[in-house]
């Protein structure tokens, strides 16, 4: 069986990586039954397979060979999963970017609906099956009555309706485990999941004590306009500011995404202040221009001592992009360098 190239991702040089993630990057040579290395062995899938979806069972009759993202997360994590080649249809994107370092970033791949597709946008793109951030235009009864698979992204659970656990970054590992069995790309699959760990176990190690004992927090605007947003304590960015060696002050949120406003964040008055950007396709001077123009926004020590650290908003979600928002967040506070 032919197998995708396994996922492209930046160098870390100023981590010495980039012999370690070469090594980890490369697949074997693909063959008919079941791939063995040193770490672990890649059965080929066996249809129909079953997996758990948002804690509830979901079965693929066969091989999916087209897909329909909704969100720029699907993207990234179908490509860490080496399927981006099936995507035959996008949604969900509401002017995102694509994620950086695909391996093969479906770039000329129709958008089907900016936001959230209806059914029959859904099934007029004739996708064997859909992975995304799930249904909200469309009902699962609807997608299973058209005998369409809707995948579930483990950290969204639409948008974390039905999130019972926290998304670390094992998580993420394990939802691009669970897409490669999806889609018989397991091999690819393992060997990013391989050069990610290794990239996020060497960002781990990084020394953060300066950030001891300091809080921090991450907000963002869903468009212009809109009240601001924060992260709690079950999405990534958790994970994220832990590993900075922050605590985040909505950490004791039981949720991925909070509405928030600037009287609780100056009530914290976090040391650092994390601008996630880029979700309706702002610029993170828009974004900062945005959060500036909240009333007292000019008393949080973070502005005065100019720890507002902006990181791309697709990078602060549940898939392989998390490690590049790790990686500028201790950029940001200077622990390892740009």
């Amino acid at each position: 069986m032919s197998l995708p190239t396994p996922l492209r991702r930046a160098s870390f040089g100023a981590l010495g990586l980039v012999g370690v993630l070469a090594f980890a990057a490369c697949s074997t040579d693909a063959e008919p039954a079941s791939v063995e290395t040193e770490a672990t062995v890649v059965e080929e899938t066996v249809y129909p397979v079953t997996i758990v979806n948002c804690g509830a069972d979901l079965t693929i009759d066969a091989e999916p060979e087209s897909v329909l993202t909704i969100g720029t997360s699907a993207v990234a994590l179908v490509d860490a999963a080496g399927a981006s080649d099936r995507i035959v249809a996008r949604a969900g994107e509401f002017g995102a970017d694509l994620p950086a370092g695909l391996s093969n970033p479906p770039e000329d791949v129709e958008i089907v609906d900016p936001s959230d597709p209806a059914i029959e946008a859904i099934v007029g793109t004739e996708a064997d099956i859909i992975v995304g951030y799930g249904l909200f235009n469309a009902s699962d009864d609807d997608v299973a009555a058209a005998g369409i698979p809707n995948v579930v992204i483990d950290g969204e659970c639409s948008h974390d309706a039905a999130l019972t656990d926290k998304t670390d970054f094992e998580a993420i590992f394990a939802d691009v485990q669970r897409l490669g069995t999806v889609f018989d790309t397991s091999e690819t699959a393992e060997a990013n999941v391989a050069a990610m760990r290794a990239e996020v176990d060497a960002l781990s190690d990084v020394d953060t004590s300066q950030n001891e004992g300091e809080s921090a927090a991450v907000v963002y605007y869903f468009f212009d306009g809109a009240t601001m947003s924060a992260r709690g304590g079950q999405g990534i960015a958790d994970d994220v500011l832990a590993r900075a060696g922050f605590e985040n002050v909505y950490g004791d949120e039981p949720s991925v995404y909070l509405e928030a406003n600037i009287e609780t964040l100056l009530d914290a008055d976090p040391h650092t202040i994390v601008l996630a950007y880029g979700l309706y396709g702002e610029s993170f001077d828009e974004a900062l221009a945005l959060f500036l123009a909240e009333p007292g926004a000019e008393n949080l020590t973070a502005v005065e001592e100019d720890r507002v650290i902006g990181v791309l908003a697709s990078d602060l979600a549940p898939d392989p992009g998390a490690v590049r928002g790790l990686e500028q967040v201790l950029v940001g506070t200077g622990a390892i360098e740009g």
